[in-house]
């Protein structure tokens, strides 16, 4: 299997960052909850630009006084973030719906494995089960020295 160039960069890049992650897990989290505070950060300065700006354009366009203009202003942002949240709603009711199904047919597909098994164990002689008996408990003896 021959890899192109790209591929073999971005392998190289996946295993530096594995490396990373696994000799300084600290840093990369505080890095990342850096990064995601941030992001709410810069969200909170939007709102509050938007909610100025509107608070702006509604005082000299409607000429209304300060409370007038901030029940104005909190229906239209309340009328903005509506439609995203219904539109996200709806979406994710369609996805807990494919999961579901997707779970159903999961479960279902086990169960046809675990009545195939079944079967194969019992087709199997008594010399054949105890070899993968044995075969199972020495590849879990050699898997434990992984975890220890």
């Amino acid at each position: 299997m021959t890899l192109s160039t790209s591929q073999k960069i971005i392998y190289s890049l996946v295993l530096l960052g594995i490396a990373i992650l696994v000799t300084i897990p600290d840093v990369v989290f505080s890095f990342l909850f850096e990064l995601f505070h941030l992001f709410f950060e810069l969200l909170f300065i939007l709102f509050e630009w938007l909610e100025s700006s509107l608070d702006t354009v509604i005082e000299h366009l409607l000429e209304t006084e300060l409370h007038q203009t901030q029940t104005i202003v909190f229906y239209l942002i309340v009328l903005i973030i509506a439609y995203p949240a219904y539109y996200l709603y709806k979406k994710l009711k369609q996805l807990y719906l494919r999961l579901k199904r997707n779970f159903q047919t999961a479960q279902s597909s086990l169960n046809n494995l675990k009545s195939d098994v079944k079967f194969f164990w019992h087709d199997m002689t008594l010399i054949d089960r105890m070899k993968g008996l044995v075969i199972t408990i020495g590849l879990l003896y050699l898997a434990s020295f992984l975890f220890m």
